[in-house]
C-alpha cells in the first residue's frame, strides 16, 4: 500500500470537498529555525484539501519568526514568551477547530500524502479515537536511517512493557480532549506517554499500515541530550499517576508489578551519567520481578563498575572479551550488558 492510495480513497467516494473533515495540525517552535522551513513546506504540500496549520513560537531566540513571517497568510502563526513545549501543544489544540487533530514537531515532517491517508482511514474505522501510523528516523539531512514498524496497538502490552507504542504523525479526533483533556504539563519528558495511557482508557486506537511520519535524530534533539535523573523520575511519577486513575481497566491493575519493574527499567537507561541512581532504578526493577536473573548479572556488573577505577574496569572488559573468545555463553553476556544499558 502506498501513501497515495489515501487520497485516491476519498477521491473514490466522490465527496464534495466541504464534507471532508477539516485536519488542524500543530506545530510547537523552539529554536528550529534551521528545520522548521522543511517541516512547514511538507504539511503545506500536503495534498488534502482541507488543512488548518497552526505554528507557535515558544519564545525562540533563533530566526525562527523570521521563518514565520515569509509564511504569513498560508498558516496560523504566533509566538509568545517562552512555556515549553507541552503548554504550546495545549495552546494549539485549544486553537484548533478541525474535527481531527496532529502534531508535527518542527523539526519533524509529514510524508506525502499522510493526511489524506490518515482521514481515509479514521473515515474507515469511525470507532477508533487515534490512528497513529509506522514512521521514520531521519538525520540532521532528513537521510533515511531507520523505518520504524510500530505494533498494533495493545493497551496493556504499553502499560506493562513501558512502551510508548503511539509516536510520530498521531492523528487525534477532537472529542478526545472532551474525554481526557489535554497534556500534563506536569511532565516535561514524558508527557506524550502520559497523554496516550490517559486518552486509552476511553477510546480505541489503531494503527495506520503505513508509513506517513518522520522523527529527526540530531545532537540538539531531546532524547539525544536530555537525558538524566530528571528524566528518569518521570518514568516513575508517570506510573504512580497511572495508577491513581479512578477509570484505570481492572485489568491494568494486575499488571502493577510488572509495570514498575519496565517504567525502573526505563529510568535506569535514562539516568545518563548518574551511574548511582541507574543502579538504584535496577536494584527497585529487581524487586518488582526478582525473577528477572539477567537484571541480576546487569546489576553485578554495574555495582563492578562502581567500585573499581575506569582504568581498571576497561582492563578487566578487555580480558574478560579475551578470556571469553572460544565460549558463545560469555559472549551472549557481554552483549547483554551492552544491550540493557551498562555504559563503559
Amino acid at each position: 500500500m502506498t501513501i497515495s492510495l489515501g487520497n485516491q480513497v476519498l477521491e473514490r467516494r466522490g465527496l464534495p470537498i466541504d464534507t471532508l473533515p477539516l485536519v488542524s495540525v500543530v506545530t510547537p517552535a523552539y529554536n528550529r529555525a534551521g528545520y522548521l522551513k522543511e517541516t512547514i513546506e511538507s504539511v503545506l504540500n500536503q495534498d488534502y484539501p482541507r488543512i488548518e496549520y497552526i505554528v507557535l513560537d515558544d519564545g525562540s531566540t533563533d530566526n525562527t519568526r523570521e521563518v514565520l513571517e515569509r509564511y504569513t497568510g498560508r498558516l496560523i502563526w504566533e509566538t509568545h514568551p517562552n512555556m515549553g513545549e507541552h503548554r504550546t501543544v495545549n495552546k494549539g489544540w485549544s486553537m484548533a477547530h478541525g474535527e481531527i487533530v496532529v502534531v508535527v514537531n518542527s523539526d519533524d515532517l509529514l510524508l506525502p500524502g499522510a493526511v489524506s491517508a490518515a482521514v481515509a482511514f479514521m473515515q474507515a474505522h469511525p470507532d477508533i479515537l487515534v490512528a497513529y501510523p509506522d514512521w521514520e528516523i531521519i538525520g540532521p539531512n532528513s537521510e533515511a536511517i531507520r523505518h520504524i514498524h510500530v505494533p498494533e496497538y495493545d493497551y496493556l502490552y504499553m502499560l506493562e512493557r513501558h512502551s510508548c507504542t503511539v509516536g510520530p504523525g498521531a492523528f487525534i479526533r477532537r472529542k478526545a480532549f472532551e474525554l481526557a483533556g489535554m497534556r500534563d504539563t506536569a511532565f516535561r519528558y514524558v508527557a506524550d506517554f502520559e497523554y496516550w495511557l490517559r486518552l486509552g482508557m476511553y477510546g480505541k486506537f489503531a494503527r495506520i499500515p503505513m508509513t506517513l511520519a518522520t522523527f529527526r535524530m540530531h545532537p540538539d534533539s531531546a532524547s539525544a541530550s536530555q537525558k538524566g535523573t530528571a528524566m528518569a523520575d518521570e518514568h516513575i511519577r508517570l506510573m504512580q499517576k497511572v495508577y491513581s486513575y479512578p477509570d484505570l481497566p481492572p485489568q491494568a491493575h494486575k499488571l502493577r508489578r510488572q509495570a514498575f519493574h519496565s517504567a525502573h527499567l526505563w529510568a535506569a537507561l535514562s539516568c545518563g551519567p548518574a551511574r548511582g541512581a541507574e543502579l538504584g532504578h535496577y536494584l527497585k526493577a529487581l524487586l518488582y520481578y526478582p525473577s528477572n536473573l539477567g537484571l541480576v548479572f546487569t546489576i553485578l556488573a554495574l555495582v563492578i563498575h562502581l567500585i573499581i577505577p575506569t582504568p581498571l574496569w576497561t582492563l578487566l572488559r578487555s580480558g574478560w572479551h579475551f578470556t571469553c573468545s572460544a565460549s558463545a555463553r560469555p559472549r551472549r553476556f557481554v552483549r547483554k550488558i551492552k544491550i540493557i544499558g551498562i555504559r563503559t
